[in-house]
Order: C-alpha cells, then structure tokens, then sequence
C-alpha cells in the first residue's frame, strides 16, 4: 500500500475556484479525468457517461457527494483551470513513491513514438520522446522533438538531469540504436548510471565501429537471452556499460 493515494496527491493541488457554489471536490475530478485518459476516452461527455456506468465504485474512492456524476461542461470548465506544471509534479510524487516501493525498479526505456492523435500548430502530428518504467508500466517523461527542435538523443541529453533528479532510483537506461551516441553515453555515465543499447546487423556503419571497438574486449555470458521476433532474420546486437 503506497503511502499516498493518487487522490491525496491531487489534493494538494490549488483549488482555482471560487468557493462560492463549489458542488464536487476539484481533487476528484481531476483523478476523474485521469483515469478517463488511461481508458483512452479524450471527450468529456463520453468521460460522464463513462462515469455513470461506474458511479458505485468510482463516487466513493474519489470523494464525490452526490449521486452522479459532474457534467461535461462543469469538469471541462473546472480542468481548464488547472495548472499543468501543478498537476505534473503531484504526478510525479506519486510515482515516486510507486517506484520506490516497487521490488527491482531501475530500469527506464526510452524511445520516440509519433502519436497520430495529437497535432502540434503546424497540423503535424507530434512526435514524442518517451522514457518508460516497465515494472510500473508507466511513462514517467515525455517530450516533443519538434517543439524543442531537436532529435531524440540530443532532447535526453538535455532532460536527463531533471529525469534521474525526479526519480533516482532509476539505474539502467536501455534504448535503440539512435542512442549509440558518444556524448550521451559519457552522459550516461557521468550520472553513475548505465545503459544497454541494440544496434541490428543492418546497421552497418555502427556495428563495424562497435566490433573495432570491442575486438580486445574479454567475452562474458550474458545475464539473460532474447528471443528474436518471427520474420527475416537479423540478428541483435548490444552493448552497454552494466
């Protein structure tokens, strides 16, 4: 049992309205809201309604009154208000704790998806750079490459710090070939952390410059085996600094 709940959490978020007429807690919505996201639902109609279907078992655990339900309108109106960089960090306390109570906790991929869902003001859809904690099944940092302009090792160089400062139980860093970078690996490593990187047979360029580099370097039984995908036959390649 985590020490606190994802609604106590949210509590401590400032309430932005006013305290006139308040008739559902502003924590409850939000976790509402949340959890609507987790169910993939992005409109708030379909939220409410989502919400009644489930009203016996949602009301109590998130400290709603009343019978039903907040309508679309009051919820929208409500979040619309809400601070992002407030509801980021009391995430971000939460998970903490969630990962430090979360038995061999330490590993983070880290990867860049291209959500067709979601368009940046240019009407392009956004592609992200995610860092993933397997064991919580959670994606605890997200950022855009081209809102900061940048490609996905140069835009983890510049927000590892914040990542491993926010949850420094995080040891391994795993990530495919694009990572295999000089100055994020010396990064890497600077923080006292390590990496595990794939590089394929048909990335050449790369894995002829990994064998040269690792020719005179004594072999070792690896700690664990992979399983390859059914289909054309490449055969993986890691290296790493474990």
């Amino acid at each position: 049992m985590y020490a606190t709940t994802l609604l106590e959490s949210f509590s401590q978020l400032d309430d932005p309205r006013s305290r006139r007429g308040i008739r559902h807690p502003f924590a409850g919505m939000v976790v509402l809201m949340l959890l609507g996201m987790l169910a993939r639902i992005r409109e708030m109609e379909v939220l409410v309604r989502w919400a009644g279907l489930h009203w016996d078992q949602l009301q109590e655990p998130l400290g709603f009154d009343r019978e039903e339900p907040p309508c679309a309108t009051t919820i929208s109106r409500t979040l619309a208000q809400c601070s992002v960089s407030e509801f980021q960090a009391a995430l971000a306390t939460w998970l903490q704790q969630c990962l430090a109570e979360t038995p061999s906790t330490g590993v983070v991929a880290v990867d860049g998806k291209t959500a067709k869902q979601g368009l940046d003001e240019n009407g392009r859809p956004l592609h992200m750079l995610n860092a993933f904690v397997h064991d919580l099944q959670v994606v605890v940092g997200q950022w855009s490459t081209g809102a900061e302009k940048t490609n996905e090792p140069t835009l983890l160089r510049r927000h590892l710090q914040t990542l491993l400062d926010t949850y420094p139980m995080l040891q391994l860093i795993t990530g495919d070939a694009i990572f295999a970078q000089r100055p994020l690996v010396e990064l890497i490593r600077a923080k006292n952390r390590d990496y595990l990187l794939q590089i394929k047979a048909n990335q050449g360029d790369t894995l002829d410059a990994l064998e040269h580099c690792f020719a005179q370097a004594a072999n070792r039984v690896p700690a664990a085996e992979t399983t390859e995908k059914k289909g054309p036959s490449r055969k993986p390649v890691v290296y790493g600094w474990i």
